[in-house]
């Protein structure tokens, strides 16, 4: 277990950057708060007004070796008075990405077909990213990027509550860290989210019309470079409830 975790800190590069140049479009959507709250793991409320970041990302430079694309959520949530966000569901496109996201710091990770293209980047030009699972289109996330931006709100650089560890009965653990992000530009983007609602999906293994994902209330397209930080902390031991309630969104 200590040599595991020697090589996964190795891959995270603590001390230099883990991701340079990664580009996020992010989506802040309303919440449906009965919906939400029965996603989160014990412990977490809602952060009012209830709110979630859907976005897409490109990593065109890691520590670990990867160039790859993702796409997940983040609930706006709140731990004893304290603001953080809550993943529920995340894919990847790359195997060590989501071994290294999730054994170290506890994204449910799984894989995808992600298409990701941001034009040139600059303001009118367009974004979009469909996501795709076992064959059937799971997210779609389109927009149009707008002026550049100094008051941008962080995009991982804020504290993340995470579940970590295997489905096995007192096995999860609540765990606690903060990357280190620089904004390198910001802009201000317009934003459309389908969900695929209409599309066979299976809602079983990918129940993002359960969460409760409502109205995009604003957008932005990021470029930021990004470090590990501390070493995750852990906060408490999360129940066998949790992980029977989430494992469609997190394991399937």
């Amino acid at each position: 277990m200590l040599q595991t975790a020697r090589k996964l800190w190795g891959l995270a590069n603590i001390g230099g950057p883990m991701y340079s140049g990664a580009v996020f479009f992010a989506a802040r959507v309303a919440l449906d708060e009965r919906a939400a709250r029965a996603w989160l793991p014990p412990g977490l409320r809602l952060a009012q007004p209830a709110t979630a970041t859907v976005f897409a990302a490109h990593f065109p430079k890691t520590s670990f070796g990867s160039v790859y694309d993702e796409a997940g959520i983040f609930f706006h949530v709140q731990r004893r008075f304290r603001s953080a966000v809550f993943c529920p569901w995340m894919v990847v496109t790359d195997d060590v990405a989501l071994t290294v996201g999730r054994e170290l710091l506890g994204y449910p990770k799984k894989l995808a077909r992600i298409d990701f293209t941001i034009g040139g980047g600059k303001a009118g030009s367009e974004v979009r990213a469909e996501v795709e699972r076992r064959g059937k289109i799971v997210l779609r996330l389109r927009g149009r990027v707008g002026e550049r931006v100094d008051d941008a709100p962080p995009m991982l650089g804020q504290r993340a509550l995470n579940v970590r560890g295997s489905l096995g009965l007192g096995a999860q653990r609540l765990i606690s860290f903060r990357p280190r992000e620089r904004i390198v530009e910001a802009r201000r983007a317009s934003a459309t989210l389908d969900i695929g609602r209409h599309e066979a999906r299976e809602p079983d293994r990918d129940p993002l019309g359960d969460l409760g994902l409502g109205a995009v209330l604003g957008a932005h397209l990021y470029r930021v470079d990004v470090s590990a930080g501390l070493p995750p902390r852990e906060v408490r031991r999360v129940g066998l409830r949790f992980a029977v309630r989430g494992m469609g969104a997190r394991w399937l």
